[in-house]
């Protein structure tokens, strides 16, 4: 494709619909009123009316679009600037009115086409500042594209004139170090963010947990700065794999910034693009493209953040400048197995778990001194009990790995919020879980997780509905997306006997989230609070369909053959034999074979469990005072005393 394409057009006015794109200024009228649109997109309005009815290949973009000596992901290049255009024109790819998509081709403008003389700009005439290109690009950008773009390509007088004033401006600005690394143009005054995942380039599975990894990595980075509001990932991933709309996604996170990017891995090099987006106007802030060597990922990973912090604060110290930007290790293969640690972490699952806590340890082998390995380590021990580990073993381990963090780290906020966890869980240290977990707060009063857990915890104790209701709200205020925060919304309400609230919470949330399990054991938690048995039975066994448990679905079967037999007690019997021989191969919560036989009515084997419970430290037996299959068990002196053991509250139900 000639590289004047550009140039096809005449100095004219081209009118389609009730738009119209003066040439010769630069300009876009909608019915008469201009219209801010930025330079590619404006550019690319160009190129299409130049050739109306034509496809236009990604490549044909490139070559008018972007000079040879400029580098940048041309796919998300392109792809950014036609979007941007089709908003400005009120267009969408699914019922395009002017650009169509052709698959797999390019792209072709559908729209006719009226073209008509221009008035001319008078000698001298100098455009107003609000007319002029809005720039955002950093400062070695604006030299090089826009010198690059002069000396190839013969534009008018107008175009010519206008980017040499700006170049000139730069220059001159970076001279005399004005700009230095903020954003030239506009601030975006970003008081809240979020780093959507980055995509995959590469398309190989197995590198997955690198576009993952990095995107964590922002997120943990950026929440070091001031008065910034990062969005969890929780919250972020749900958005992986789908083509959002900026402003869309924005408002339902209740962000005013996005970053958005792509990773690419090939053989011993990466590739990463990233761009800052205004949510407000949908307007890019920032975009650039990053290459580097595998071995220097580190610093790669550090030039990224500090570059994404320096658009949105320009007056940042040193050290806060080295807080965001510090990524834990020098070490380039303990890094790579740290993330492929935290991929197989956010799986979930006892296998992945495993999995998670070996890259971990083999990211210690290569840096002993890498806290954030440590951190990993605490939250996969933490979380195994949940999953069928051994609580004896498991939590002890995560202590000490959490201890370890803070050794080596002492401003990581999470290993303390794992810590009160455990505090609370374990070893029944209520006020010294409450002091670890105002410690997390401290040190990042922004994270969901910790408010989760800590919200979970003083709910389960009992005698703080109201606190652990505002707690989980204002989880949820922070990651409103998170199906997790939602789960422990639902248990909360259970326990607080307020059933409808807890169903109306889990019902949204297993409509939302068709693949979410645990929505579905809330469900039949809520259902048998109600004493409305069949539908337990059948949100227990949807549970075990979608996760796939084996012992769940042995378990579900069990009630229902029971139910039909002898109705719920029939269920309950055969449910405890299911779980009971669950123990004679691995490991299942005694106190949870106390609650069976607690609704069943059988006090003595309720509490000959709830002692076996009690000698195995059963990290559930907090929940004592919340559960409602033991409400029969309260007025039995031997309840009160094993809520005094425990240190839990004496509260009346």
């Amino acid at each position: 494709m000639p590289t004047d394409s550009l140039n096809r057009l005449p100095d004219t006015v081209v009118r389609f619909g009730v738009f119209e794109a003066d040439l010769r200024s630069d300009e876009l009228r909608r019915s008469g009123v201009r219209v801010r649109i930025q330079e590619l997109p404006f550019r690319t309005l160009k190129l299409f009316l130049s050739r109306p009815n034509e496809v236009i290949t990604r490549e044909e973009f490139r070559q008018a679009l972007w000079p040879d000596d400029v580098f940048v992901d041309f796919d998300l290049g392109t792809r950014s600037a036609i979007k941007r255009l089709r908003d400005t024109l009120g267009d969408s790819a699914e019922n395009p009115i002017f650009v169509e998509t052709v698959d797999r081709r390019g792209y072709r403008w559908i729209a006719p086409v009226q073209s008509e003389p221009s008035s001319p700009v008078p000698f001298g005439a100098r455009p107003s500042t609000a007319d002029q290109i809005e720039v955002r690009l950093d400062n070695q950008a604006i030299l090089s594209a826009a010198s690059a773009d002069i000396a190839r390509r013969d534009w008018n007088r107008v175009s010519n004139w206008k980017m040499a004033g700006i170049v000139a401006v730069a220059a001159a600005a970076i001279a005399a170090g004005i700009l230095g690394l903020g954003p030239l143009s506009r601030r975006p005054g970003a008081d809240s963010i979020a780093v959507l995942p980055f995509a995959n380039g590469s398309g190989d599975p197995s590198t997955e947990y690198l576009s993952d990894g990095i995107t964590e990595s922002l997120i943990g980075n950026l929440t070091h700065m001031p008065q910034l509001k990062v969005k969890s990932r929780s919250s972020v991933f749900h958005y992986k794999g789908k083509d959002v709309d900026a402003q869309k996604v924005g408002n339902e996170l209740g962000v005013s910034a996005l970053v958005s990017g792509r990773v690419t891995s090939r053989a011993e090099r990466i590739d990463v693009s990233a761009e800052l987006i205004d949510v407000h106007d949908n307007t890019e802030i920032w975009q650039h493209h990053y290459n580097a060597k595998s071995t220097d990922i580190i610093a790669l990973q550090e030039q990224i953040a500090g570059d994404i912090a320096g658009k949105l604060r320009s007056q940042l110290g040193s050290s806060e400048k080295q807080q965001i930007t510090r990524q834990g290790t020098q070490n380039p293969e303990a890094y790579d197995l740290y993330l492929k640690g935290r991929y197989a972490w956010n799986k979930r699952t006892s296998n992945e778990l495993e999995k998670a806590i070996a890259y971990f340890n083999q990211a210690l082998a290569k840096d002993p001194s890498y806290a954030l390995a440590y951190s990993g380590i605490a939250d996969s021990y933490s979380v195994l009990p949940n999953f069928g580990g051994n609580p004896s073993e498991d939590f002890p381990k995560s202590n000490g790995a959490a201890r370890k963090a803070l050794d080596l780290d002492p401003t990581l906020a999470h290993p303390h919020a794992v810590l009160g966890s455990n505090d609370m869980q374990y070893d029944w240290d209520f006020s010294g879980g409450e002091t670890e977990f105002q410690k997390s707060f401290a040190l990042d009063p922004n994270d969901a997780t910790s408010r989760q857990w800590h919200a979970d915890e003083i709910a389960m104790i009992g005698g703080r509905e109201q606190e652990s209701i505002a707690e989980v709200s204002r989880a949820h205020e922070l990651d409103p997306l998170s199906p997790v925060i939602s789960r422990v919304a639902g248990g909360i309400y259970v326990w607080a006997r307020q059933y409808d609230q807890a169903l109306a919470i889990c019902s949204k949330l297993a409509n939302e989230n068709p693949t979410f399990a645990i929505a579905h054991d809330c469900l039949a938690y809520a259902y048998w609070g109600k004493r409305m048995y069949p539908r337990v039975i059948e949100e227990w066994k949807l549970c075990a369909q979608i996760s796939g448990n084996q012992a769940d679905a042995a378990f579900a079967t069990a009630l229902e053959q029971g139910f039909r037999s002898a109705g719920w007690k029939g269920a309950l019997t055969k449910g405890i034999k299911v779980r009971q021989a669950e123990r004679e191969t691995g490991y299942f919560s005694a106190q949870i074979i106390a609650r069976f036989y607690a609704d069943l009515g059988d006090k003595e084997q309720a509490f000959h469990w709830l002692d076996i419970a009690y000698r195995e430290h059963d990290w559930t037996l907090i929940g004592l005072n919340s559960y409602f299959q033991f409400d029969p068990l309260r007025s039995d002196p031997r309840f009160a005393e094993l809520v005094k053991k425990i240190g839990l509250p004496q509260i009346s139900r």
